[in-house]
C-alpha cells in the first residue's frame, strides 16, 4: 500500500464554516484513503486564530517527509488548505511529492495530467520568480551599502563592527588585535618566515586567535595576508572597492611585499569581453563550463573551459548556440483557450501573492518596532547606571544590525512588489509568444529569458542539450500526446486481434485547438 501523511488547516475566518472544520476535512481524507489503498501514516494538523497565526504542524510536516523518504503522498482538501503563500509552491515542488486535491478531484504530480501540471507549473514558475526577486533585492541592498563605501559583511579579524551615535554602522580598528596583524605583515615581507615559523612567532607574542579556544591554522593565516581589507580597500561580489570608509591597518607597499614573498606577484587582469552564454553551458564530457573566445573580432566560438584536464570537446559557435534556443522556443504555444485558463490561474495565485506581502510586510515590521524599542530602553539603562557601557555597546550593536538588515528585507519586499507585475506580464508573453520575444531581445536580454525558460544545459559532440523548466515543458508534451497514435477500441474475434486506431490531426489553420479525427489501419 501506498504510504501518506495527512494535513488539514483551518483559520478563524472560515472555521465556522459548514465543511472546513478539523473534523470534517480528517473524515474526508480518511475515506479518500481507504478507498485508494493509502496508508495515513502520520497527520498534521493546524488550527490558526486571531492572535496566532503560522502553522508549526506544516513546517513538521515538512521536515517528517524529508527524514521518511519513501513516504511521496500528502493528502489534502483542497488547494488552499495546503498553499498559503507563494513559497509554499517552490518548498512542495523541491520535494518532488504527490499531492492530492481530494476535494477537487485531482492529483499533482510528474504522471498528473497535462493540463493539471500545466496550470500548476505556472503558479510555482511565478512562486518562484518572486521568491528569488526577493532574494536579488536583498542582495542589492547590501551591494548599495558597497558601493557607498561601507563593507556589507562581519569584519575581519584585526577590526570590529561598530554603530556610530547617528545609528550609522561601521567598522573600526580594533586596537588590540590590529597590531599583531601589522606585525604579521611585516615578519612574512623579511621573507624569513614561513606561514608555519610566522604563524608560531605571532602566537608567542601575546596573539589571540578569536575566543582564544578556535585554532590558529596555516590556512588562516594565508588568508589574512591575501586580504586586501587590510589596506584600506575591499571586494564585494566580485568587485573591488577603494573608496572604504574603514581605515588602513597596513600601506599597500607592504602588502604587495608580502605577495612576492608568497610567490603569488599580483598580475593586472585583462578585462574579458561579456560574452552572452558563458558560465551558462556545461561539458557534457567533464562537467566544466563552456568559455568564449573570438576569431577576427567577429566570429564567437565557445568550447570546454578544460579546467578538469585537456577535454577534446569540439567547440560550437554562438550562431548554433542561437538557434538552438529559437527552435525551442517556436514550440511553445499555447491556445487562446489555454490563455484563458492560465488567467484563472494567475488570479489566483495573485491572491496569494497579496497575503504573503501583506503577512511578510507586517511581521517584519512588527519585528522592527521591537528591536527600536529595545534599543531605546537599553540606552535609558545606560543613563542610568543600570548597565555598563560594553553590555550597552554590546546590545546596541546586535539589534541595530538586526534591524538594518529587517529594513533592508522591508525595502526587497517592496521592491519585489513592483517586479511581480512586469514578471506576469512577461509569463504571459512569453506563453503567447515566446520566439519573437527571444528574437527582440539584446545579449543579455536573451540570457535572462533563458534561464527563466531553461535548465541543465550541456553540450558534447556538436549536440547542445537544453531542459525546459515547468510549465513550458508541460506545453510541448502536450502537444506530443495531441499528435500521438493512442489505441481506442479493441475487438478480439478469436483468431486475430483488430485494434482500431485514431490520430488527431489539426483542422485548419484558424483556430489550432479544433482536432479531427482520422481512423488509420
Amino acid at each position: 500500500m501506498k504510504k501518506a501523511v495527512l494535513y488539514a488547516r483551518v483559520s478563524s475566518k472560515d472555521q465556522e464554516k459548514e465543511g472546513f472544520s478539523i473534523p470534517a476535512q480528517i473524515k474526508l481524507l480518511k475515506d479518500y484513503a481507504v478507498n485508494k489503498d493509502i496508508t495515513v501514516i502520520e497527520e498534521f494538523v493546524d488550527v490558526e486564530t486571531a492572535k496566532k497565526a503560522g502553522r508549526t504542524n506544516f513546517n513538521e510536516m515538512l521536515n517528517f517527509l524529508k527524514k521518511n523518504k519513501d513516504i511521496k503522498i500528502i493528502l489534502v482538501e483542497k488547494t488552499d488548505r495546503l498553499y498559503r503563500n507563494f513559497k509554499d509552491y517552490v518548498i512542495l515542488e523541491d520535494l518532488d511529492l504527490e499531492i492530492h486535491l481530494v476535494k477537487e478531484g485531482s492529483v499533482l504530480s510528474k504522471d498528473a495530467k497535462s493540463h493539471e501540471k500545466l496550470m500548476h507549473g505556472f503558479k510555482v514558475l511565478i512562486a518562484k520568480n518572486y521568491i528569488d526577486n526577493l532574494s536579488e533585492e536583498c542582495k542589492k541592498g547590501m551591494n548599495e551599502k558597497a558601493e557607498q563605501g561601507y563593507y556589507p559583511s562581519r569584519a575581519p579579524i584585526g577590526y570590529l563592527n561598530a554603530i556610530g551615535e547617528t545609528g550609522k554602522k561601521f567598522i573600526k580598528i580594533d586596537p588590540v588585535k590590529a597590531p599583531f596583524i601589522k606585525r604579521l605583515f611585516e615578519l612574512f615581507a623579511t621573507d624569513n618566515y614561513s606561514l608555519d615559523t610566522v604563524r608560531n612567532k605571532l602566537l608567542e607574542e601575546g596573539f589571540v586567535y578569536g575566543n582564544g579556544k578556535t585554532p590558529f591554522y596555516k590556512s588562516t593565516v594565508w588568508k589574512i595576508l591575501n586580504n586586501e581589507f587590510y589596506t584600506g580597500i575591499f571586494t564585494w561580489q566580485g568587485k573591488t572597492y577603494e573608496n572604504a570608509k574603514h581605515e588602513a591597518i597596513i600601506s599597500k607597499e607592504l602588502f604587495y611585499r608580502v605577495q612576492r614573498a608568497l610567490n603569488d606577484p599580483t598580475k593586472p587582469k585583462s578585462k574579458k569581453r561579456d560574452f552572452i552564454y558563458t558560465n551558462l553551458i556545461k561539458c557534457g564530457v567533464c562537467g566544466c563550463y563552456l568559455t568564449a573566445e573570438i576569431k577576427k573580432e567577429k566570429y564567437i566560438y565557445y568550447h570546454c573551459t578544460g579546467n578538469k584536464g585537456n577535454c577534446q570537446q569540439p567547440y560550437i559557435r554562438q550562431e548554433e548556440i542561437e538557434e538552438t534556443f529559437a527552435d525551442l522556443f517556436k514550440s511553445i504555444q499555447l491556445t487562446d483557450e489555454q490563455i484563458e485558463e492560465i488567467m484563472i490561474c494567475l488570479k489566483d495565485i495573485h491572491s496569494k501573492k497579496i497575503e504573503y506581502h501583506n503577512d511578510s510586510i507586517e511581521e517584519i515590521q512588527k519585528r522592527i518596532n521591537l528591536l527600536q524599542r529595545r534599543i531605546d530602553s537599553i540606552y535609558v539603562d545606560k543613563i542610568d547606571g543600570k548597565i555598563s557601557e560594553k553590555f550597552w555597546q554590546e546590545k546596541h550593536s546586535q539589534w541595530k544590525k538586526e534591524k538594518d538588515e529587517l529594513l533592508i528585507k522591508l525595502n526587497a519586499h517592496n521592491k519585489a512588489d513592483d517586479e511581480y507585475f512586469s514578471h506576469i506580464n512577461l509569463i504571459l508573453e512569453l506563453a503567447k509568444s515566446s520566439y519573437r520575444l527571444y528574437l527582440r531581445q539584446t545579449g543579455e536580454g536573451k540570457r535572462k529569458l533563458i534561464k527563466m525558460l531553461c535548465s541543465n544545459f550541456s553540450y558534447k559532440d556538436h549536440k547542445l542539450d537544453v531542459e525546459l523548466k515547468t510549465p513550458f515543458k508541460e506545453i510541448v508534451e502536450s502537444k506530443k500526446q495531441q499528435n500521438s497514435l493512442k489505441p481506442v477500441s479493441i475487438s478480439d474475434t478469436g483468431e486475430n486481434l483488430d485494434i482500431t486506431i485514431k490520430k488527431w490531426y489539426p483542422q485548419g489553420n484558424s483556430n489550432p485547438c479544433r482536432l479531427r479525427e482520422r481512423e488509420v489501419s
